[in-house]
């Protein structure tokens, strides 16, 4: 079955440096998966569509709704983590707005319901973020890898003008359609 992800993906000029970061923990510390991912920052998490779905109805339905989103510029600030059952997260900050929120909540929201897609629970915390390393980053080079990130500054704006359909292969997350927002005038 495929699967599917819904995130906000960077222009070059932002996803260049993270994949530097990526590069660098990769060398330093030992931790690749980072490397498998493309830089972003992730609304719907991945999700696989019921039978009675299909990928041409997914895509028609989020470029109706997602058209109605409001395009605005993010920033970005800093490093920051989180520990999970399945790991360290080590990631660029993003300063959340209000849209954003709202905007991730609506959008849960839309898939469960309208796509009737299964997800797990919804944070209750939306914490938008471009990950670093994860997953196979261990307790000892998370300790390691933190303190050089923490002395680490990193700032950009990023424009939030629309969102990616990515699909998995089998190896790895590409890009599939993109879903541009109104822009605000």
């Amino acid at each position: 079955m495929t699967r599917y992800l819904i995130a906000a993906l960077p222009p070059e000029s932002i996803a260049e440096p993270i994949w530097a970061y990526k590069r660098y923990v990769a060398e330093h510390y030992g931790s690749v998966r980072g490397l498998r991912v493309l830089p972003h920052i992730t609304y719907v998490s991945p999700f696989t569509l019921p039978e009675n779905v299909s990928s041409s109805v997914l895509e028609e339905q989020l470029e109706s709704f997602l058209g109605s989103f409001q395009a605005e510029t993010i920033q970005l600030t800093d490093f920051g983590y989180f520990s999970t059952n399945r790991g360290h997260v080590i990631y660029v900050a993003v300063e959340k707005t209000e849209r954003m929120e709202q905007q991730y909540i609506i959008l849960d929201a839309f898939v469960r319901e309208t796509l009737q897609v299964a997800l797990p629970p919804i944070h209750p915390v939306f914490t938008p973020h471009l990950t670093i390393a994860y997953r196979d980053l261990s307790r000892r080079q998370f300790e390691q890898a933190w303190p050089y990130f923490e002395q680490e500054s990193f700032s950009a704006r990023m424009p939030l003008d629309a969102l990616w359909l990515l699909q998995h292969t089998g190896k790895q997350w590409e890009p599939l359609r993109k879903f541009d927002f109104v822009r605000n005038v």
